[in-house]
């Protein structure tokens, strides 16, 4: 499938790429390193996305081109990066060539050619291994968005995705020019003051189940509104990370309030499947990260989230 991808990326001349709705590190930094790559083929790349790039991305080599919106026509070709399926990416069905190249098990195969990996670490990864091994040119800017898009998705280099081929490739990226300090000042030490103080309110917010095995924090939207702050302004995974610092803690979850209900963030350390919860509720992702949304109240969600996890998953009910 890489080779037959290739051979289509190389033969198109006017290429768009998307993302899936809110877009991540993974997904953002695959696409620009998409762009900066094509580019120096000589293509003609633009990329078209639905929800703005969160504020913490934006300084990402390329990420001032991003356009907002549908995929327009009089494209050669249309590349969609981890959209799990056609309404994931917000996109209408386009009427050209497309590409699927994702890493959830749940991803459906609606394009002409779909490459899906699900033991994949991130869809950086996935890109930057087509690149190898099909003579794509690789610069400075190409190997900072890809090393990006890697270091988001594996925490780091702190999850269990984080596997030896990760940190080989992670490697030749930093030698093909990605400073690996800059982009870790730039995805984990960019906040602004007003972030801190709404991380104070949300911690306020903080529950456990019974056995302190689940965790819960939520934003609401009036924390959003008393410090000038939107959600994309946030870059949510270093919450998330201060909760999953907690020992004994096996699942994290954070609650983000929407008009109705919420959207639900999880997280897991390896014992539990998270993707398993996300899916129960008609959502998706990976066994140590899923998401999904819940149109109920703030104590009924919980109460019904942390019944079913305790219940598919019923040791992380019992005390210790």
């Amino acid at each position: 499938m890489k080779r037959e991808i290739a051979k289509k990326l190389k033969s198109c001349k006017k290429i768009a790429v998307t993302c899936h709705l809110r877009p991540d590190g993974d997904c953002i930094g695959t696409a620009l390193g998409l762009m900066h790559s094509l580019t120096l083929m000589g293509k003609e790349v633009s990329i078209f996305n639905i929800d703005p790039t969160p504020t913490f991305l934006s300084k990402l080599p390329g990420a001032e081109k991003i356009k907002i919106g549908k995929i327009p026509d009089g494209f050669d070709c249309a590349v969609f990066v981890e959209t799990s399926g056609l309404e994931r990416s917000g996109q209408d069905p386009p009427s050209t060539f497309t590409i699927h190249i994702d890493h959830h098990r749940t991803s459906e195969e609606f394009a002409r050619l779909n490459w899906i990996e699900p033991d994949r670490s991130s869809v950086g990864e996935m890109v930057f291994e087509l690149f190898l091994e099909n003579g794509f040119p690789i610069d400075k800017k190409c190997a900072t968005c890809l090393y990006a898009a890697i270091f988001s998705d594996t925490g780091g280099f702190r999850f269990s995705n984080t596997t030896p081929k990760v940190l080989k490739y992670s490697s030749l990226l930093a030698q093909a020019g990605a400073i690996p300090s800059y982009v870790s000042k730039l995805l984990l030490e960019s906040h602004k003051k007003e972030e801190i103080f709404l991380l104070r309110k949300i911690l306020g917010t903080v529950i456990f189940n019974g056995s302190g095995k689940i965790v819960a924090a939520f934003i609401m939207r009036s924390f959003l509104r008393e410090f000038s702050l939107n959600l994309s302004d946030i870059e949510t995974e270093s919450i998330m990370n201060i909760l999953r610092s907690i020992a004994d803690i096996e699942v994290i979850l954070l609650f983000k309030e929407l008009d109705k209900g919420f959207r639900i963030s999880l997280r897991g350390k390896g014992m539990v499947d998270v993707g398993k919860v996300a899916e129960l509720f008609k959502g998706g992702g990976h066994p140590q990260a899923a998401g999904f949304n819940i149109e109920l109240g703030k104590e009924e969600a919980i109460k019904k989230i942390f019944s079913k996890i305790e219940e598919i998953f019923p040791w992380v009910k019992k005390q210790e």
